[in-house]
């Protein structure tokens, strides 16, 4: 029943998670991070009971206290406050004068009132029931195993043969034992020198064939391993590419990094099961015939070996499991960690934090190793379970061949032989046995890479003719309201509209949704109301791919990748892609401003873009977003870092390839001296368009760029 949290900001979601396995179901953090808003500073109680409803709960939050959980209804989300920060737990049950928690990041606790009253001190709780739209494990568990065989239907062939070969392994495994029976038995007390030389050369040679094929074995496994791989990855990154915006907003790199390593457990374990544990099983099973063929009593010994063996794994499935994902966690944890502090090294120096620094990674990397170090000693303490059972097993077997010996029931060689059967059957059944450390290993890695993989990704749609003489030079923006997930509405009613040739200013304060707005108008995110209009053509009637190639977007701090100058302006793989960039520098006048760079358009732009200054990356992104050639330009505080020179420049350069490409622009900003450069101004304030107007009609009214223009005015005339 009980979820481990996957990240430090998803303890809401693995309660859900909790509650859903409770009542039958299992969902993964993922999609629920995607409908509750979890960013890296968590989730609100708001965005927890919207995810629930998503998948099917009813979900109603109250106000309540300790002693009414005794008497209420339960699992419910308690939202408690742990070790000064806010955290979620579940909330199982009263038992024994003790309150069953369940806690994403500890495990099962049971609790006294009088720690629970500690924890609990917003006293909220979110009570969730399951609908009709509830969906059970099993529809789930049909998913993943639809997903895993369509990744592995290629492998299916290389696997039989593998099989084959491990068969015949275990087959000429038997070899040595045959042979020292016969030797003991027969050949010495017969001291026929010509049938110990043949069952010599027979014996080397079976040797030889059985390590031919395992050689043989290798070779496919080692070509199956690859290809695996290779497919395991590329569906990931598929998968990844495909993922709408907010999946990446809520999720840290090195957790997805870490994610796509685990690609590699999934491999090994399944080469390990075709290969290895194929063998091994097939050991046992004809090992255990030869044993009973001689002796059933052995026989019975062995089956009884057996399943003493699987008892003691069964008695560490569990921990081992939980030690597997929380190593796992920690490892994207520490991942995180390494690329947020080796990427901000500027600003670490700059400060002189580097000890600070240098403590935060010491300290989750000794978290990660602690993690790593109890599934050691997890598995450190199987493997003696193990040991003993055979210690014991050998013992057993031996001293019953030696009774039957001593009663003329066997021969020496035929119990030397079992013997030696007996004892192959050890490594044989710890080989099956310890394949259980790696398959939940493999498992949690699994369920890791399925909770991304079983993810709604973006739909590109399919541009039609008949959709796209929808469109026109006309953008309207209708009554658009916004918020999201578990947050309240940041955009209430959006209305304005831009033209062809016409430039026009988003004007407001920081955070007032001027960013927001123009990620709805990309299709990141989908409007609670209203909608975005391009001509008579919308996205939905589109497709985003479609819609996406009317527009460009130069954000605030735009992605400038690890090549030259020409490539991430071209975006492309094909090498004709050079020269229409030249040609359209040249001819958009953009080729003069980039000249200045020390090796010109191949400039290395270094890891992102690094190399450049801030005006020299916003430049080469505005260069971007021109050359795709937009209807509409969306630039958001896309000037800021370039000198007041190269700003009236660029303006003066945008605005006569509006007019001359008949292309709209719109210009998002809180700076005064860049809004009143374009044809009209709209204010957002308060998540509305509150005026819209021309700059000396707007400064003449009461309104914010009124204020803003008025406090300008004042402090140049104070200084």
């Amino acid at each position: 029943m009980f979820v481990k949290q996957l990240g430090a900001y998803s303890c809401g979601l693995a309660c859900i998670s909790m509650i859903s396995k409770w009542y039958g179901g299992d969902v993964s953090q993922e999609k629920l991070r995607t409908h509750s808003g979890t960013t890296l500073n968590g989730t609100s109680l708001l965005g927890l009971s919207q995810a629930a409803r998503k998948i099917g709960f009813d979900a109603k939050a109250y106000e309540g206290s300790v002693e009414g959980l005794k008497t209420g209804g339960f699992p419910v989300i308690l939202h408690v406050q742990k070790e000064n920060q806010l955290h979620y737990v579940v909330f199982f049950g009263y038992e024994d004068e003790k309150f069953i928690i369940g806690d994403p990041a500890w495990g099962i606790l049971r609790l006294s009132e009088i720690e629970l009253d500690s924890l609990w001190k917003s006293r909220c709780l979110l009570d969730l029931h399951p609908t009709d739209a509830f969906v059970p494990l099993r529809a789930r568990a049909q998913s993943q195993w639809l997903w895993f065989q369509s990744l592995i239907r290629q492998d299916i062939p290389i696997l039989m043969v593998s099989a084959v070969l491990g068969l015949l392994i275990a087959g000429t495994g038997l070899s040595t034992a045959i042979f020292s029976q016969k030797l003991i038995d027969d050949f010495l007390p017969q001291k026929n020198t010509k049938f110990i030389l043949i069952g010599l050369i027979l014996l080397g040679l079976l040797l030889m064939v059985r390590a031919f094929l395992g050689y043989l074995q290798g070779i496919f496994m080692a070509k199956q391993a690859r290809d695996l791989n290779v497919r395991l990855v590329a569906s990931f990154i598929e998968r990844m590419i495909g993922m709408p915006l907010s999946f990446f907003r809520g999720i840290s790199t090195g957790d997805l990094i870490a994610r796509m390593n685990d690609s590699l457990r999934i491999r090994n374990t399944v080469s390990l099961i075709a290969g290895g544990m194929v063998v091994n099983i097939l050991v046992i099973l004809v090992s255990l015939g030869y044993l009973s063929y001689y002796a059933w009593e052995i026989g019975l010994i062995g089956v009884s070996g057996i399943l003493v063996y699987f008892l003691v794994a069964r008695k560490y499935h569990n921990p081992l499991l939980l030690a597997q994902r929380e190593m796992m966690d920690a490892h994207a944890l520490n991942e995180s960690q390494y690329i947020e502090s080796f990427t901000g090294i500027a600003t670490v120096k700059s400060y002189g934090k580097e000890g600070v620094f240098s403590d935060r990674i010491n300290g989750i990397f000794s978290l990660f190793q602690n993690s790593g170090f109890k599934l050691a000693l997890l598995g450190n303490s199987f493997g003696f379970g193990t040991q003993v059972v055979s210690a014991l097993y050998i013992t057993i077997i031996f001293s019953y061949g030696v009774w039957l010996v001593v009663g003329d029931k066997l021969q020496i060689g035929e119990m030397m032989a079992l013997v030696t059967v007996g004892g192959g059957l050890i490594p044989a059944i710890a080989g099956v046995v310890m394949v259980n450390i790696q398959l939940q290993e493999a498992r949690v890695a699994f369920d890791r890479l399925y909770e991304v993989s079983s993810l709604e990704a973006e739909v590109p749609g399919e541009a039609s003719p008949s959709n796209e003489g929808l469109l026109d030079d006309h953008l309207r923006i209708e009554q658009v309201a916004f918020r999201y997930p578990g947050k309240v509405r940041l955009l209430k009613n959006i209305s304005f509209e831009v033209k062809a040739g016409e430039s026009v200013a988003i004007f407001g304060k920081i955070g007032s949704g001027k960013s927001t707005l123009l990620d709805i108008v990309q299709g990141f995110y989908t409007p609670e109301e209203g909608r975005i209009l391009l001509g008579n053509g919308s996205i939905e009637s589109l497709g985003l791919n479609a819609w996406r190639e009317q527009i460009a977007v130069v954000a605030q701090h735009e992605k400038v990748f690890n090549s030259t100058v020409i490539d991430n302006i071209a975006l492309s793989n094909d090498p004709n892609e050079v020269e229409k960039v030249i040609r359209f520098l040249a001819d958009s006048g953009l080729q003069g401003l980039l000249d200045g760079l020390p090796q010109g358009l191949l400039t290395l732009c270094g890891e992102d873009g690094r190399s450049l200054s801030g005006g020299q990356r916003q430049l080469l992104c505005l260069a971007r977003a021109l050359y795709k050639k937009p209807r509409f330009l969306f630039l958001d505080e896309s000037t800021s870092a370039m000198d007041f020179d190269m700003e009236g420049r660029i303006v003066a350069l945008l605005k006569a390839h509006c007019r001359l490409n008949r292309m709209g622009m719109v210009l998002v900003t809180h700076r005064l001296g860049l809004a009143r450069q374009a044809d009209r101004i709209a204010i957002l304030e308060e998540g509305c368009i509150s005026i819209q107007g021309t700059h000396p009609v707007l400064v003449a009214g009461d309104n914010l760029y009124a204020k803003a223009y008025s406090q300008l005015i004042h402090l140049h005339e104070t200084v």
